[in-house]
C-alpha cells in the first residue's frame, strides 16, 4: 500500500503569478489535486518573537507543482502554503510532498 492510497481528498491549488499594483499576490486559475488534508494547530515561534499557526497540513502527490505562498482552497476555506517538504523513499526518490498551511488573507 502506497501513501498515495490514502490520498482520497481533493483540494485546488493556485500557484502565484504576480503581484498587483497594489503588492497584493495575484494567483493563477485553479487546478484539483489529490490530497490528504489534516486541520491542526502548531504554533511556530519565528526568532524576532512573531508566532505563525499553521492550521492544516496537507499531503500531496510527488509529480504536484506547487510552491511556498501557494493558495489551496479546501471546504470552501482558502490557505497560504508556509512551508513545503520533500519526503523521500529509502532509495532517495521524492514520495509525497508535504506542506503546511495558514489562514490565507486577503
Amino acid at each position: 500500500m502506497s501513501v498515495t492510497d490514502f490520498f482520497n481528498q481533493t483540494i485546488t491549488l493556485y500557484n502565484k503569478s504576480s503581484y498587483d499594483k497594489f503588492g497584493k499576490m495575484v494567483v493563477g486559475s485553479g487546478t484539483s489535486v489529490d490530497a490528504r488534508v489534516q486541520e491542526d494547530t502548531k504554533n511556530i515561534v519565528l526568532t524576532n518573537g512573531q508566532i505563525i499557526t499553521i492550521i492544516a497540513t496537507v499531503y500531496v502527490g510527488s509529480s504536484t507543482t506547487v510552491s511556498v505562498n501557494d493558495m489551496v482552497t479546501y471546504d470552501s476555506t482558502n490557505y497560504k502554503v508556509y512551508r513545503k517538504y520533500k519526503t523521500v523513499d529509502g532509495d532517495g526518490t521524492v514520495n509525497h510532498i508535504k506542506l503546511e498551511l495558514i489562514k490565507w488573507t486577503e
